[in-house]
């Protein structure tokens, strides 16, 4: 699902400013690309050079080891690209966390900038309907604390339509299109 049908699915049509970001919104997604590109490309290295470095430790405990017996090198060899290999992917996981966080933080961003503007009330004013149409009209809105975003309570029935919770939806969404990042 990407972000125009998200939008409209909760608040209806895009609104003209919503039109604007959409090419700050493409930029700032590519930037986050090419900024997931470089950062997989340096992992991509670490992990070469580690397994490289590994490799040739191996290598030296192996030949060390021919004296003691061929037996004891292959385990020792095993447990120190285990460990390289385990290291790597730490490093991987790490740099993959990173541009999560970036990507979130970018989309966070956006928004906030978007709570100054006066389509912010608009929006609000959208995700109320929305939540009227969910919990019903007895239901209470709030606004979230960010300015952006709406939640809603009826009873023991929450809705949250928060900028916080629509960001975390949306990468949700996008959790395989980010995924492909890595491959």
């Amino acid at each position: 699902m990407t972000s125009a049908s998200l939008t409209s699915e909760f608040v209806g049509p895009e609104t003209p400013l919503e039109v604007q970001l959409r090419p700050v919104s493409a930029e700032l997604i590519q930037n986050a690309e090419q900024r997931a590109s470089r950062v997989i490309e340096e992992a991509d290295e670490q992990v070469i050079a580690a397994l490289a470095d590994a490799q040739r430790r191996a290598d030296a405990i192996l030949e060390s080891a021919r004296a003691e017996g061929a037996a004891a090198a292959r385990r020792s060899a095993t447990r120190v690209l285990a460990d390289a290999r385990r290291e790597a992917r730490e490093r991987i996981l790490k740099a993959q966390r990173g541009v999560y966080e970036q990507v979130r933080s970018l989309a966070q961003d956006q928004l906030d900038r978007l709570a100054t503007a006066p389509a912010a009330k608009e929006l609000n004013a959208r995700l109320e309907t929305v939540a009227h149409d969910r919990l019903g009209p007895k239901a209470t809105v709030e606004d979230s604390k960010s300015g952006i975003g709406v939640i809603a309570a009826l009873g023991r029935r929450r809705l949250d339509l928060s900028c916080e919770v629509l960001v975390e939806r949306e990468l949700a969404e996008m959790a395989p299109r980010i995924e492909e990042l890595w491959s």
